[in-house]
């Protein structure tokens, strides 16, 4: 745990609410994500979580020196889509696997993820609400947390059963029906009147999530598009949520600026404190919740293991 932890904080120091998140995601990819033969990331990004989650080292790299459109941060654009100027160091011996290809529909993002040699054997720029560009059962396997993102979800299920080979295993985190109660200040995005504030932390995203919904209801989408669930975990309850809801998130752009104007001697300096603090913040939450037995009015998100019939 500490681990995956500390190389999140690592890459997102200045927004360390997402390094908590994350955790829990490589937590559950390491204890049932048990990724074979050809497969592939559907909605990969930069790469970094797919490749901690597979147990990749992040030796050095930090994500806020290669942003752009801090301008426009509020207004919700990708500061991360930009082409990389910095290097990324990074060791593959601890991996337990890696992907055939990783799709993902911005191509700053997929630059980003090519410098993860060793890890992603393709890549292709793509639109994931798209047809795909392989055969049918082409994939033993496959992995995306972006489903609940995509226009139409038994659309995009019946496409990724097409292109994944009988028994073969796909690997989803999603929504639960409670999930935009539990991240509040997503509800009801965009915020208006008194509560225009809001938008400093929503930035607009809540509107492109389009799919939250209880077990029942997302078991109902896999079995029309011909998968059964093998394993479900629920995760992400309250303590994880109320951290994550407020972060740093309304004042990141400021924040990323500051670091950005410091000698590397400062920041370095600066972003040792910030690790070292937020993990003794972090590490009692984790190990609180991460085994914890959770129900479908506690959590936020699911982790399915599906398998196509």
């Amino acid at each position: 745990m500490n681990s995956y932890l500390s190389q999140l904080l690592q890459i997102h120091w200045l927004r360390p609410e997402t390094a908590l998140w994350r955790t829990f995601d490589c937590l559950l990819m390491e204890k049932y994500g048990n990724i074979v033969g050809n497969s592939i990331d559907l909605g990969s990004g930069d790469g970094t979580m797919s490749y901690l989650m597979a147990g990749g080292v992040i030796e050095d790299y930090d994500v806020f020196k290669d942003v752009g459109q801090l301008q426009n941060y509020n207004a919700g654009a990708d500061i991360h889509n930009q082409t990389p100027v910095f290097s990324l160091k990074h060791n593959n011996e601890k991996l337990r696997y890696n992907f055939e290809w990783g799709v993902d529909h911005k191509e700053g993002l997929i630059n980003k993820a090519r410098r993860f040699s060793g890890f992603y054997n393709n890549m292709a720029v793509h639109d994931l609400n798209e047809k795909l560009p392989f055969d049918d059962e082409h994939f033993d396997s496959a992995f995306s947390n972006i489903l609940y993102w995509l226009e139409n979800i038994d659309t995009t299920l019946s496409e990724w059963h097409r292109i994944i080979k009988k028994d073969g295993k796909l690997f989803l985190l999603v929504p639960t029906a409670r999930f935009k109660e539990k991240a509040w200040l997503y509800y009801s995005a965009p915020h208006t009147g008194d509560k225009k504030y809001l938008n400093y932390f929503d930035r607009g995203y809540g509107a492109l999530i389009h799919h939250c919904y209880n077990t029942t209801q997302w078991k109902d989408h896999f079995n029309r598009n011909g998968f059964t669930i093998a394993d479900h975990h629920l995760y992400l309850t309250n303590p994880v949520m109320d951290v994550w809801n407020l972060g740093t998130r309304p004042i990141a752009p400021l924040l990323i600026n500051m670091a950005n104007m410091l000698p590397e001697e400062s920041r370095c300096v600066a972003k040792a404190e910030w690790v070292d603090y937020f993990s003794k913040f972090f590490t009692p939450i984790i190990e609180g919740e991460f085994d914890r037995q959770v129900t479908e009015a506690e959590a936020s998100f699911h982790f399915f293991v599906l398998e196509k019939k």
